[in-house]
């Protein structure tokens, strides 16, 4: 497989900010690498890094905030079991595959690339939930449902919040009514 490198950038439904992302993908996996600044409600400046393997499960999180100082990261098998860089096991993560930085857009990628499922199909997850700017992880169980080839439902299933995400042919969000849009790199 040849590798493929893709310049992402979003902008908060609030116009009050801007991510970039610069996407690699090869036979190995994929590594994104991006830049979310934002005013509103909170001021932030987050840099993350995801490392994603062959399959779309997370392996690899880093997510360091600048005005604070404080930084996450952590590493999984692909399997389920997340570990904090200092090598504790984070329990309270089992059974999330991918990872959910509130921030970013790009986060929605990795189950619709996963799960791949059909028209009309739906799967229930649990993600690792980075919230930004709080800095904090949880798990957040999740359903995905495929309504149009470009088009998923995303529901939180802990509490009524949803949406319809607009994706292009390669799974990267155009669209997610009311938090973000794609713009031009």
């Amino acid at each position: 497989m040849v590798t493929v490198t893709r310049s992402l950038a979003w902008v908060p439904a609030s116009g009050t900010g801007l991510e970039e992302t610069t996407v690699t993908i090869d036979a190995s996996g994929c590594v994104a690498v991006g830049h979310v600044t934002a005013t509103d409600p909170h001021a932030f400046d987050v840099y993350y890094r995801v490392e994603i393997d062959e399959l779309w499960r997370t392996r690899y999180v880093c997510v360091s905030e600048t005005v604070t100082s404080r930084c996450i990261e952590m590493r999984s098998a692909g399997e389920g079991r997340w570990t904090s860089d200092d090598g504790r096991l984070l329990r309270q993560l089992d059974a999330a595959i991918d990872v959910d930085i509130s921030a970013t857009p790009f986060s929605n990628t990795l189950p619709v690339r996963r799960l791949g499922i059909g028209v009309g199909e739906s799967a229930d997850i649990v993600t690792a939930y980075v919230d930004v700017p709080a800095m904090t992880v949880t798990a957040d169980p999740q359903r995905y449902t495929r309504l149009l080839s470009d088009v998923y439902r995303y529901q939180s299933l802990d509490s009524d919040f949803r949406r319809d995400i607009v994706v292009d042919e390669q799974g990267f969000v155009l669209e997610y009514p009311g938090l973000f849009s794609r713009v031009p790199a």
